[in-house]
């Protein structure tokens, strides 16, 4: 039986998108006959809490936790603030809105935690996993990021021990979608670079879960790349949970939503609707499951859409597809960055399962746009486009007063979380076959 050591900084009880893609990967992979360890920290400082997720560790799955010391910890002592002001939401203050003290905290962040704010658990859990190595050998290692910081930790212990290494990317490092906010020095961005390099250049075998960060890697990649995608688990959705006509439109956003993916395309199209065509606010209901920036629920006040928009707290992920499966339109978001093509968020392949029509806003040649059009699951608007926007919804509207929206039909058997994790099981035994 192959022995896999996973290093990875979100596991259950985190909740949100980050631990999903490999707590269904080892959930799939155990069945296969792999032996599994995780080595994840004792005291991370992840936003959510979802003790349900831990429902899809299979048996047998072994837990080694270290403590971590997080510098953003100590920031936020300092600030008297809540955590997510030193995160997503400090970075998507515009500089004229952010106060000195802020701009020093996002330069600290920005140029001293490279390459992320995790950066000061590398060295002990090197010491510590070699240690551990010598009494527990593993067959592969597998580290994924973001935070990068795993990667460093698995290229120490790859020099070291010379043990098969898989460097799995959910996101870009240099080009991240929030890198465009950060106050990097030459010095940094160089430093940045340096490292992704060289986890590029001296992994076993990388894996990245877009086409787009797929040609970005290419080129820079020693051994071996593969794409494998995120996915949706079928058994997260298999029992059946029936679409009802509603008296309105329902358009439902289930995550975080920061200012870069602000919808201000469905606030206009919403505009044209009440303004040029008596939209009423009971004909159409946008809805936020999840935390939202503030500078999205400013947007909705300015644009006088407020009465077509609410917002929830979030909700365990076990919720979701009955919330996703019962919705009439499921809304996606892009950012608005300079590489927002690449970006294909694994909350999609959900929206996938859930076989209700999406409604992508963001460029029109993306990956993301391009796999909704192959799958036949929903439209993408540009941002030019709020009049076609607008036409859409009406024509949502009719339906629904007559019969119902349709659910969608195309063939998604190529995202499923099992046939994924057989893909990977392929990469991974052919890494300890070399």
């Amino acid at each position: 039986m192959p022995h896999l050591l996973l290093i990875t900084y979100y596991w259950p009880p985190c909740g949100g998108a980050g631990v999903q893609r490999w707590l269904k990967m080892v959930k799939y992979l155990v069945p296969l006959g792999w032996r599994v360890t995780v080595y994840t920290p004792s005291n991370p400082a992840f936003p959510d809490r979802d003790e349900s997720l831990a429902e899809s560790i299979p048996e047998g799955v072994e837990l080694v936790k270290r403590p971590i010391l997080e510098p953003l910890r100590l920031l936020e002592h300092l600030t008297s603030k809540r955590k997510p002001s030193m995160g997503v939401g400090l970075l998507n203050q515009t500089k004229g809105t952010r106060s000195l003290f802020s701009q020093l905290i996002l330069w600290v962040r920005a140029n001293c935690f490279i390459p992320d704010a995790r950066f000061l658990w590398i060295r002990p859990s090197v010491r510590y996993l070699a240690r551990w190595l010598k009494a527990n050998p593993v067959d592969v290692l597998v580290t994924t990021g973001p935070p990068h910081s795993m990667h460093l930790i698995g290229r120490r212990l790859h020099r070291q021990i010379n043990i098969p290494w898989l460097a799995d990317f959910r996101d870009p490092w240099v080009n991240i979608d929030y890198a465009q906010h950060l106050p990097l020095t030459r010095w940094a961005h160089s430093r940045h670079r340096n490292l992704e390099n060289a986890v590029l250049r001296e992994a076993t075998a990388v894996s990245t879960v877009s086409p787009g960060t797929f040609r970005e890697f290419e080129d820079r990649v020693k051994e071996s790349i593969y794409m494998i995608p995120n996915g949706y688990d079928s058994e997260d959705f298999q029992n059946p949970i029936l679409y009802a006509q509603k008296k309105c439109v329902n358009i439902i956003h289930v995550g975080s939503l920061n200012a870069d993916h602000n919808p201000v395309l469905l606030w206009h199209a919403l505009s044209i609707l009440a303004k040029e065509r008596g939209l009423l606010p009971d004909s159409i209901k946008v809805e936020f499951v999840g935390s939202v920036d503030v500078k999205v629920r400013n947007s909705v006040v300015e644009n006088g859409v407020e009465s077509y928009v609410e917002f929830h707290s979030s909700i365990l992920h076990s919720e979701v597809p009955a919330r996703l499966a019962t919705s009439s339109l499921l809304l996606l978001s892009i950012n608005d960055a300079p590489r927002s093509k690449d970006i294909l968020t694994g909350k999609l392949f959900e929206y996938l399962a859930a076989r209700r029509p999406i409604v992508v806003l963001g460029p029109k040649d993306g990956d993301a746009a391009r796999l909704v059009e192959d799958t036949r699951s929903g439209v993408v608007f540009g941002s030019g486009d709020a009049e076609k926007l607008a036409d859409y919804l009406q024509l949502a509207l009719d339906q629904e007063a007559h019969g119902g929206i349709p659910n969608t039909s195309g063939d998604i058997s190529t995202y499923s979380r099992e046939g994924l994790a057989r893909r990977m099981d392929g990469v991974l035994r052919g890494m300890i076959a070399k």
